[in-house]
């Protein structure tokens, strides 16, 4: 057996060793204690089923946040074979983590890098069973299905070595981000990844566009499409976010006299000064989201940067929402195994604070989420070390990125850092025997980068749109790479 089948065996092992007691567990064969109280959701989804999806209907439930492409999701497990709508449920979960983890390993085997996929199979049981009782991992499997789409293509079966791979695959990807958003909406935050050159605009518009016909679509398949709408403007601070941590700690210290209650779907912290906590938090994630389009202009884009500006954009609308919810970590989980795919990735302290994060967030839900709720001290100073780890996994994989990615003055390059694309070419003058470069659209363009691929060139440097200079596309560039039969860093 070759080593890249060794390697590949071992991590099918692993995935299997790692989920077949999680599976067990939510479904209550092994430890049903410990699944039971991962799975409480899916009787609230079968609950909207049976009261009005089946009667081709949205919830009118102050819980319901979710976009309508949601309805058709929760209630495919009621239409497939078997009456027990909780079991069905669990095993499309698992085999939508079984898909994540194909395709983090298809892509591991073309790169070279096995990394990735074990992050994805060691970090997810310290979340507990919670992945097959929530649905969130289905949106993590739009954004790594896009990620890989991106990054190296889909194979064409019984294509040659050396042709071209699905020359349309930037409106596969597009579609993906947009029907991932249409679940939930971080994937579409994969957009921030993207270059600013003809075929990254493809892509978003694609994205834009598949989104909303997939929300359209649903808002008039079903009645009350734009409820979600209204529950979401009125959702307040939610007990598990940074910015109840100030009010925990408040009625600890008898200096603020608020309650948890349950409203719009979560228990959130009620009192004085708690609607002007949310006011807050919304204001800072759009000057965080206005921080991030700044970089997005300024960046020298390289493949690596699609899934690390993916991990930091979620990490920074998780760190500043009104709510956190375990199950986010999911979406971190498996974006940062796409990041850990390159071995140029920016992302790698990013990627340990949150698995650092992972025992604390089960220690709170749902073992210890009752004493939270009465104020324990205990619980207050286990949820803030938790989310000074995620706010420090946002910090630093922002600052992270930039230095790898912008030069200029408001953050120094961080030594050692990879060197922008931009830079490369500038530092390497074409000698004079060199002929004249033509544009990168031509086709004696994209041979000459083929070439110098072959030859030992940067892989990430092969193709660029006109009009960015230096700014490769990330399509033509896997396509030269594998054309030239090598691997991108």
């Amino acid at each position: 057996m070759s080593q890249l089948n060794r390697r590949t065996l071992y991590v099918l092992l692993g995935w299997f060793a790692s989920r077949i007691p999680l599976y067990l567990m939510t479904t209550g064969h092994l430890w049903a204690w410990y699944g039971r109280r991962d799975v409480g959701d899916i009787t609230v989804y079968l609950r909207w089923v049976d009261g009005a999806l089946k009667h081709g209907a949205l919830p009118i439930d102050p819980s319901w946040q979710y976009p309508p492409l949601v309805g058709p999701l929760l209630l495919m497990p009621k239409l497939l074979p078997g009456a027990d709508y909780q079991g069905q449920f669990v095993r499309m979960a698992f085999i939508a983590d079984a898909i994540v983890i194909a395709v983090l390993l298809w892509t591991s085997r073309r790169r070279g890098n096995w990394l990735g996929p074990w992050f994805w199979i060691l970090s997810v049981p310290f979340l507990g069973p919670l992945i097959y009782g929530r649905f969130d991992v289905f949106s993590a499997l739009f954004v790594v299905a896009a990620l890989a789409v991106l990054g190296k293509g889909v194979p064409v079966p019984g294509a040659a070595p050396g042709e071209r791979q699905l020359n349309g695959r930037r409106w596969l990807a597009g579609a993906l981000i947009g029907l991932g958003a249409a679940v939930k909406i971080w994937p579409g935050l994969t957009v921030f990844g993207l270059p600013r050159s003809k075929r990254g605009w493809q892509t978003i518009a694609t994205a834009v566009f598949s989104a909303v016909a997939a929300t359209v679509i649903c808002a008039l398949a079903f009645r009350n499409g734009s409820w979600f709408l209204h529950n979401q403007g009125n959702r307040g601070i939610e007990v598990e976010s940074i910015w109840a941590l100030p009010f925990l700690l408040a009625r600890r210290a008898h200096i603020w006299h608020g309650r948890i209650h349950g409203h719009y779907g979560s228990l959130e912290v009620l009192g004085h000064g708690a609607g002007y906590a949310g006011k807050a938090a919304l204001l800072s994630t759009v000057l965080v989201f206005a921080l991030l389009a700044w970089w997005w202009w300024r960046k020298q884009w390289r493949p690596a940067v699609v899934a690390d500006a993916t991990l930091v954009a979620t990490l920074l609308m998780i760190v500043t929402s009104r709510v956190i919810s375990p199950q986010y970590l999911i979406w971190l989980l498996a974006t940062a195994a796409f990041c850990l795919l390159s071995k140029d990735t920016s992302q790698r302290r990013s990627a340990l604070l949150i698995l650092l994060s992972l025992p604390l967030t089960q220690w709170i839900f749902p073992y210890n989420f009752s004493s939270l709720l009465h104020f324990h001290l205990g619980p207050i100073l286990v949820l803030l070390l938790r989310d000074a780890l995620l706010a420090g996994a946002a910090l630093f994989g922002f600052v992270d990125l930039w230095r790898d990615t912008v030069t200029g003055p408001f953050l120094p390059r961080r030594r050692g850092s990879a060197t922008p694309l931009a830079d490369l070419s500038a530092s390497e003058p074409p000698s004079a025997t060199e002929p004249a470069k033509e544009p990168s659209g031509s086709g004696r363009g994209r041979a000459d980068s083929g070439a110098a691929l072959a030859a030992g060139a940067p892989a990430e440097a092969a193709d660029a749109e006109p009009g960015e200079p230096g700014e490769p596309d990330e399509v033509g560039a896997a396509d030269q790479v594998e054309s030239a039969g090598t691997l991108p860093a």
